[in-house]
């Protein structure tokens, strides 16, 4: 197996076991506490970006809502084929405007739109913090 074939399995299987702890989190029922990992987690997404070939995240256009991303969910994954269904998450910063810039963004959203991406294209994902999915968020007083 050549470095490129590897490093597209070794994404794939990555893509497939968020994909399978995001399903264990939204699956598990308990007769006595409900969806208890989604509670206590506080949400049902693990969301990522990709990096390409050239260090760059990889940003996808949602063209019916007119913004853009680097922030996904996974949602399928062909690891035949190596390619993964991804949901747009949408980028929000402390004032409610878009932005794909990580250290702004306060709160992500998850969105229908769903879009078909090959993996020979990336070399790493980057996992963030399901918490982003709240948005919550305190601004503290400077004095």
């Amino acid at each position: 197996m050549n470095n490129e074939n590897r490093r597209n399995h070794f994404l794939c299987e990555a893509l497939y076991d968020i994909k399978t702890l995001q399903d264990m989190m939204n699956d598990f029922h308990s007769k006595y506490f409900g969806q208890l990992l989604v509670n206590i987690i506080g949400s049902d997404t693990i969301p990522f970006f990709l990096v390409t070939h050239k260090g760059a995240h990889l940003k996808l256009l949602d063209t019916v809502k007119k913004f853009e991303t680097e922030f996904f969910r996974i949602e399928d994954i062909d690891r035949e084929r190596c390619r993964g269904t991804v949901s747009l998450l949408r980028a929000y910063d402390y004032e409610g405007n878009d932005t794909n810039l990580l250290p702004e963004v306060v709160r992500l959203e998850k969105t229908s739109t769903k879009k078909s991406i090959e993996l020979s294209g990336i070399s790493a994902i980057q996992l963030l913090k399901p918490d982003m999915l709240k948005g919550k968020y305190i601004i503290e007083p400077k004095w």
